[in-house]
C-alpha cells in the first residue's frame, strides 16, 4: 500500500537506469554530505561563498541533528522496506571489482519508513540553500529542490523505498530544517545542543551503531564548539595542506569505523574524536599556519 504502485512501476525501468541512479543516491548518503559539508565549513570562507565559520558550523550541526532523526524515526514506525531492497539488480553490468561498492550503493536494509536519504537530502541541501548567500534565494531553492527530487527519484529506481517513504522523509525534514532554524537563530552552540538532545533520544530507543555513531559525534563536535567556539568563529581561512591532512586522518577514520563491526561503545568513541576533529580543525590550521611563518621569519633572520 506504501508504494501506491510506483514502486513496482518503476521496476520495469532499464538496468541501466538503476546503475545511474545508484551514483546519484550518493548525494544523500553520509560519507558524501558529511564530507561535503566539511570542506564548506573549513573552507568556505573563502569566496565565492564567504561563510562565516559560526554557519558552516550550523550545517553541521543540522546534519548530525538530522541522521539521528531519522534513527528515532526508523525505530518508533519499524515499518519494512520493499521485498527485494537487499538484492543488488543489474550487478551483471557492473565490473567485478566494483561488486562491493555497487552492493552497498543500490541496496538497503533495516526499517524503511522514513527515507533517511530522502530527509539528508532535505536537511542537508535545504540548510545549504538558507544558510548560504551564492545567488538568489530562489534559485537555491530551486537547486536544493532538485537534488531532493533526484536523491528521492533514486530510491525509488533502486526498490530500497516505496513512494511514501520518501514523502515522508522529505516533509519530516523539512519540517526539522525549520524548527532548527527558527530555534537555533544562526547560534551553532544551540543546533548542536538540540542535535545532542535528538541523539540521546536515539540512543535510548535503540542501542545501535548508528546511534551510538551519531551520538558520538554529536558530543564530540558540541564539545569542541563550548571550548573553542569563540575562536572558531574568529579563525582565518584554513590551508589547503591541514585540509588535505584532516580528510586523510579524520575521513578515513569514519569510514573505517562505519564500515568495521567495532561495536557501540568504539563507534560512539570514534565518532566523538571525528566529531571533534571536524569542529577544531580550523583552530588547528592556524597554529600551524603561525608556526610555520614564525620558522620562516627564524630562517630570513639567522640568515
Amino acid at each position: 500500500m506504501r508504494g501506491l504502485g510506483v514502486t513496482e512501476a518503476l521496476d520495469a525501468l532499464p538496468d541501466a537506469f538503476r546503475l545511474v541512479f545508484a551514483v546519484l543516491t550518493q548525494l544523500a548518503d553520509v560519507w558524501f554530505v558529511l564530507g561535503l559539508l566539511t570542506l564548506v565549513y573549513w573552507f568556505g570562507e573563502r569566496p565565492p561563498l564567504s561563510l562565516p565559520r559560526e554557519r558552516g558550523a550550523l550545517l553541521i550541526a543540522l546534519a548530525f541533528g538530522g541522521l539521528s532523526l531519522i534513527v528515532v524515526a526508523k525505530q518508533f514506525f519499524a515499518l519494512a522496506r520493499p521485498p527485494l531492497a537487499g538484492e543488488a539488480t543489474a550487478i551483471e553490468h557492473v565490473p567485478g571489482f566494483l561488486h562491493a561498492i555497487y552492493t552497498n550503493a543500490a541496496t538497503a536494509t533495516g526499517y524503511g519508513f522514513p527515507s533517511g536519504h530522502a530527509l539528508t537530502a532535505t536537511v542537508v541541501w535545504g540548510g545549504l540553500a538558507a544558510v548560504l548567500d551564492v545567488g538568489t534565494r530562489t534559485r537555491r531553492a530551486l537547486v536544493a529542490g532538485t537534488i531532493v527530487a533526484v536523491v528521492c527519484l533514486a530510491r525509488l529506481v533502486l526498490g530500497v523505498h516505496y513512494l511514501v517513504d520518501v514523502l515522508a522523509g522529505v516533509a519530516l525534514g523539512l519540517a526539522y530544517l525549520g524548527a532548527i532554524l527558527a530555534l537555533a537563530r544562526g547560534r551553532a552552540r544551540r543546533a548542536f545542543w538540540i542535535a545532542a538532545a535528538i541523539a540521546v533520544v536515539a540512543l535510548l530507543g535503540t542501542v545501535s551503531a548508528d546511534g551510538a555513531l551519531a551520538l558520538g559525534a554529536t558530543a564530540g563536535a558540541l564539545a569542541a564548539w563550548e571550548v573553542l567556539g569563540d575562536r572558531l568563529a574568529s579563525s582565518g581561512s584554513m590551508g589547503l595542506g591541514t585540509g588535505v591532512l584532516g580528510i586523510l586522518v579524520l575521513g578515513g577514520g569514519f569510514v573505517a569505523v562505519y564500515l568495521l563491526d567495532v561495536g557501540v561503545v568504539i563507534m560512539a568513541l570514534a565518532g566523538m574524536v571525528v566529531g571533534a576533529g571536524v569542529v577544531a580543525m580550523p583552530v588547528l590550521g592556524e597554529r600551524l599556519g603561525r608556526r610555520r611563518k614564525g620558522d620562516g621569519a627564524t630562517q630570513n633572520v639567522s640568515r
